[in-house]
Order: structure tokens, then C-alpha cells, then sequence
């Protein structure tokens, strides 16, 4: 069946000050072949966001933006459709990203020296947040089970008893894992949260991104979360939208709500980049989930690509399933090579570029998280490469 989209384009990231491509190696740029590290989609920004833009640089105007009725409507009709969520407009907080947002709640919840409880292994960048403004990480680990991660609700109990540790950041779809977290596990959290006063920033950015029948319950929606819960939306990974930098907060709690918007203003917070007003109006609509849609489809694809090549060559490594987010958590544990030689043989033989495990915290040691969004084909050609070098190297079965 012929495609709607083009995802089996690759998107020219040379010479525009694209981060990705300046910190890709010249040697794997020189075998012809791509970076899967970062969670950064591969494709061409959505044709919605990308003409919504260009109207609104055509109107010659592009002023202070604020969230106008109409941007409040189209924020809670999306919300309603794709992910079954009744927002209030009034909850809509816009900000200037997740990341940012992180901040800006560690400033409101805490004092400096003062703990952040988080998931490991976690995306880093909430840590690095909390660096940057004096605050302490609180490793609260994620447990293996039967092929399947779990939250170790005694140890959470344990970093949030402590009156010292009054934020927790939830990660769902978990990053980088790419574990949806179900209703009880939300809901033990909440109760947990409620009980010991802290509050709970749920980043679900990569909600729209779910696969094979998963849909993420926003953190909001979790019996006992209301008063404490404070929900990151945004249009970067579902969109191919990363480098704008903007967020939607969904605060429910009216006292809460003000709380931040305080701090936030604090922080130095002027308006909406205009651009990012004209991708969300533009993205939030029948075309952009057509384009989505169509993403999660041909993402899943690669994740299946990718699953089945490893069972089929290298059986000793493994792949989690991927229930939402566009990324792949790859366990590496099987060849038995200590860390050092597993990334030396990686990135410096088979120039398999990937995001290493470690990099997540405690429990990430062994393992790769690889980007999915990226065309079939730069997928094949480094798979093809990795097998050749497994080979050279007797690490075929």
C-alpha cells in the first residue's frame, strides 16, 4: 500500500548547526551511515507543523503570543481525542519545555541541597536539571522481573518519607526503556505521593508515541494525584519538533497551578514563541494525527525489524518490547564483553552509534537505547554492518 508520508527520507542535518550530525564521528559519517543516538526522529519535521509555520512567517508578524481562547480549545480537543483526557482550558500552562519545567518545579518544591526522587535507569537530563540549580538526585531503581521492569514501591516509600525530598519525576512512557506505566502502578504512586506531601512532575511526552494497543492514563487521572500532579505535554517527539523548545503543563490543582506559574514568572517568562504557537495550532489537528499515526506505524515497523534481526543473528542480545516511545532499550549482557570493550566494539568497529546505557543511572550498565524514528533503510545498513563485524569478531552463534 502505497504511503501517505514519506518517512524513508532521511532529513539533511549538515551545515544548519545540527547538533546530532556535528557530534556524529566523520568515520561513521565516512561509511556512509547515521547516528541512532538521542531521541530525535530522523524524519523531515510534520508537513502540518512546517506549512502552519510558514503561514505565520508570511503574515509578517511575530510578536508576543499569549494562550487565546482558540489555543486553550485546540489543546483541550486533542487531549480529548487522542488520549481520551477531559482537559479543563484553565489547567493549560504554557512553558518554555520539559526540561525547563523540571527546574521550575525543583525551585518551587525545594531548597537548595534538597532531593529530587527519580527511576533509573532515567533519562539524565532531569539530574542534570537538578545539577544545575544545587539540587540532589534520589535514586529510587527500577527492578527487573521476568524481562519486565518494576517500581520498587517500598524503596519509593523509603526517598519520599524523607521531608527533604518533595519532588518525584515520572517518566511515562518510561525513557529510556520505553515502558508504559499501567493505572495501579499511577495510583500507588499517588496514593504514596498524597500521603507523604510530594509533589509529583509526570513527563509524558512520548504519550502520543504507543504501540500494539498501549495508551498512556495521564498521571492526573490516577485516584489520589490530583492536588499534587503537574503533567508535561509537548509536540517535540510526536512531531519531529525537539529543537523548539516549549511545553504545555497540565496543572489541575488551581493552588498548585498558581504556584508554578509563580515560579515560572520568577524564572523570566515572557510569552510563547510565536513559532511554537503556529506548530501547536498547526500539529493539533486531523493532519498532524494523520501524520502521527502514520509515524507510530512505520516506527513499530523498525522496532520489529530490529527485534527480529537480533533473534535471528545475535540471540544473546536483546531488545525490550517498546510500548510507547520511539526508542529501543538493548541488552547487551549475552555477548559477555565488559563495558569498555562492548562500546569499543560498537562504536569503534561495527560504528553502531547508540545512547549508552550507563548514561541512565544505576542499572544501565550493559545496555544501549537506540532511536527508532529513522528510515528502514539507515536501519538495514547499520544492522548489515553490525553483523558483519559480529562475525569478524565470533560473536555469532
Amino acid at each position: 500500500m502505497e504511503r501517505r508520508f514519506d518517512f524513508d527520507t532521511l532529513a539533511d542535518r549538515a551545515n544548519i548547526g545540527c547538533m546530532k550530525f556535528l557530534e556524529t564521528p566523520q568515520a561513521v559519517r565516512a561509511a556512509g551511515l547515521i547516528s541512532f543516538a538521542g531521541a530525535e526522529a530522523d524524519f523531515k519535521t510534520a508537513p502540518a507543523i512546517m506549512e502552519g509555520m510558514i503561514r505565520r512567517a508570511r503574515g509578517g508578524f511575530l510578536g508576543y503570543t499569549v494562550p487565546d481562547e482558540a489555543y486553550r480549545f485546540t489543546v483541550c480537543s486533542w487531549m480529548k481525542r487522542e488520549r481520551g483526557w477531559q482537559v479543563e482550558p484553565e489547567w493549560i500552562v504554557p512553558t518554555g519545555g520539559t526540561i525547563r519545567s523540571v527546574a521550575t518545579a525543583l525551585r518551587m518544591t525545594t531548597e537548595p541541597g534538597e532531593g529530587m526522587i527519580v527511576q533509573p535507569p532515567v533519562y539524565f537530563r532531569y539530574k542534570q536539571a537538578a545539577d544545575r540549580i544545587g539540587r540532589k538526585t534520589v535514586y529510587n531503581p527500577l527492578k527487573r522481573i521476568n524481562g519486565r521492569y518494576e517500581m520498587d514501591f517500598g524503596d519509593l516509600e523509603r526517598c519520599m518519607e524523607n521531608p527533604k525530598n518533595r519532588l518525584m519525576v515520572l517518566c511515562n512512557p518510561h525513557n529510556p526503556i520505553g515502558q508504559v506505566w499501567g493505572p495501579s502502578d499511577l495510583a500507588k504512586v499517588a496514593r504514596l505521593a498524597r500521603q507523604y506531601g510530594v509533589t509529583v512532575f509526570s513527563d509524558e511526552i512520548f504519550a502520543e508515541t504507543v504501540y500494539n494497543g498501549h495508551q498512556v492514563q495521564p498521571y492526573s487521572e490516577a485516584a489520589d494525584a490530583t492536588e499534587h500532579a503537574m503533567v508535561s505535554t509537548s509536540l517535540g517527539k510526536a512531531f519531529s519538533l525537539t529543537g523548539v523548545n516549549f511545553a504545555n503543563l497540565i496543572i489541575p490543582d488551581r493552588e498548585l497551578r498558581e504556584r508554578f506559574i509563580a515560579q515560572r514568572n520568577g524564572d523570566h517568562y515572557g510569552s510563547i514563541e510565536p513559532m511554537a504557537h503556529a506548530a501547536m495550532m498547526a500539529a493539533y489537528t486531523n493532519e498532524g494525527a494523520a501524520w502521527l499515526h502514520a509515524m507510530n506505524g512505520y516506527v513499530l515497523e523498525n522496532i520489529q525489524l530490529v527485534r527480529n534481526f537480533l533473534a535471528a543473528h545475535l540471540p544473546r542480545v536483546s531488545a525490550f518490547e517498546s510500548e510507547g516511545a520511539f526508542i529501543l532499550w538493548i541488552d547487551w549482557h549475552g555477548l559477555g564483553l565488559p563495558e569498555r570493550q562492548l562500546h569499543a566494539f560498537l562504536e569503534e568497529e561495527a560504528l553502531f552509534l547508540t545512547d549508552r546505557g550507563e548514561e541512565y543511572g544505576p542499572g544501565g550498565a550493559g545496555f544501549t537505547r537506540m532511536n527508532m524514528a529513522s528510515p528502514k533503510a539507515e536501519i538495514q545498513k547499520a544492522l548489515d554492518r553490525l553483523l558483519a563485524t559480529a562475525k569478524k569478531r565470533g560473536l555469532v552463534i
